[in-house]
């Protein structure tokens, strides 16, 4: 269980700090080769055992016997969002309560789970293909863990869930073909926020509003013929909203690869790339929205905190004890402050293999840092890394932890 783990970090003692940031939740490396998944099934390990990395120090094994036959969807907190053949749920890897979710309407699933993109058929159109379940606020035991909300993220289309209710499908009403290719979406102080991976733009719902078919459109902050990343995330403080944004390909001249840096710590693959163009922009959208006024503003420098994005719920994390900058220019430490962290922006993002360090503030000629993960194959069954901070304040209620 998730909690054997943590007894092996209570060995730790004098390095508790580094379980206090975000780590790494990926299948093991030994998994990483292709197969077709009726043969990977076999293996039951391969379904519940994973690797939890902190990004300085050693990995630690974590088996998640509730993730037997499902892959994850989403994380925030101590909830993951995970389906198999059957359908959604919510489970929590401390306790392993396990909360069924509500089918979609009108739906089929016209392939499986663990397929590479797994596609919806629905009565009014072709077919969508989901890209993660964001969980905008996790169950609680006082609201009898029917308080959750959530967001089924698909490129095409959005749908919207709180506990006890329907999903709501968003619409942005555009016509066919020019449909909103979405990328990401958040939940910020009862409205729904989704990006337009082609160009930035961010539709927003007012979720308390029955008519959920007229969005809110938030220009882009930046306009060019550059492709970007687009992410979004609520400021640390919870009233604006954040939009990210990287150049979408990296790569040096003549599509050279730099060569992997093995990293002792923990037993990952590193390499540096130039620097990229990352930005960061918030605003306040609830109040701009009535005066009908959108204005972005940029933010340079995120001070002691780091974000760290992909298919969990956006993690702002405190690193104040952390530098923003390797002392000798190198790769490592690879945990910093002041930086923007991105994984896997859904669950079987094949052509994007890597996990980016951007410094929002870097040195010239500083490079970006990267983990590089093996590339799947179109049969691998692999899920996709993310980011996932142990709640060390639940595991040393049972467990002689102790904090540095």
């Amino acid at each position: 269980m998730f909690q054997g783990a943590l007894r092996q970090i209570s060995k730790d003692e004098g390095k508790m700090h580094h379980w206090d940031e975000p780590c790494l939740l990926m299948p093991p490396p030994a998994y990483w080769f292709d197969e077709h998944w009726d043969v990977a099934r076999a293996s039951r390990l391969h379904d519940t055992v994973y690797d939890l990395v902190p990004l300085d120090h050693p990995r630690r094994s974590v088996a998640l016997p509730f993730m037997h036959d499902r892959k994850w969807l989403g994380a925030n907190g101590d909830w993951i969002a995970a389906a198999d053949h059957h359908g959604w749920c919510l489970v929590n890897v401390y306790t392993e309560r396990h909360i069924p979710l509500p089918s979609l309407p009108d739906s089929k699933i016209h392939h499986s789970i663990v397929s590479y993109r797994p596609a919806y058929s629905f009565n009014w159109g072709p077919a969508i293909y989901l890209l993660k379940i964001v969980i905008c606020q996790v169950p609680t035991k006082g609201g009898r863990y029917a308080d959750y909300k959530l967001i089924a993220l698909f490129d095409k289309t959005i749908f919207y869930l709180e506990g006890g209710g329907d999903w709501r499908m968003l619409e942005a009403l555009t016509p066919a073909p020019d449909y909103p290719n979405y990328c990401d979406a958040i939940e910020l102080r009862g409205h729904v926020f989704a990006v337009d991976e082609t160009d930035g733009s961010t539709y927003f719902w007012d979720t308390a509003n029955e008519n959920l078919m007229l969005p809110f459109v938030i220009p882009p902050p930046v306009v060019d013929d550059q492709q970007y990343a687009w992410f979004l995330a609520p400021s640390a403080d919870g009233k604006r909203l954040m939009i990210i944004l990287t150049v979408n390909k990296i790569g040096i001249a003549n599509a050279e690869v730099p060569p992997d840096i093995p990293y002792a710590a923990n037993g990952l693959q590193l390499r540096q790339y130039p620097p990229v163009a990352t930005y960061v922009f918030e605003l306040d959208p609830l109040s701009t929205a009535r005066a009908g006024d959108f204005l972005w503003r940029q933010v340079n420098s995120l001070g002691d905190h780091s974000l760290f994005l992909g298919l969990n719920y956006p993690i702002i994390a405190n690193l104040k004890k952390r530098e923003s900058k390797a002392p000798d220019g190198t790769l490592v430490p690879f945990m910093r402050k002041n930086c923007v962290y991105t994984a896997y922006r859904n669950i079987r993002y094949n052509q994007y293999p890597k996990i980016l360090r951007c410094n929002l503030q870097p040195d010239e000629g500083e490079t970006v840092g990267v983990i590089s993960l093996p590339k799947d194959g179109w049969d691998s069954v692999r899920q996709a890394a993310m980011w996932f901070k142990p709640a060390l304040n639940i595991a040393r209620s049972v467990l002689p932890l102790k904090k540095q």
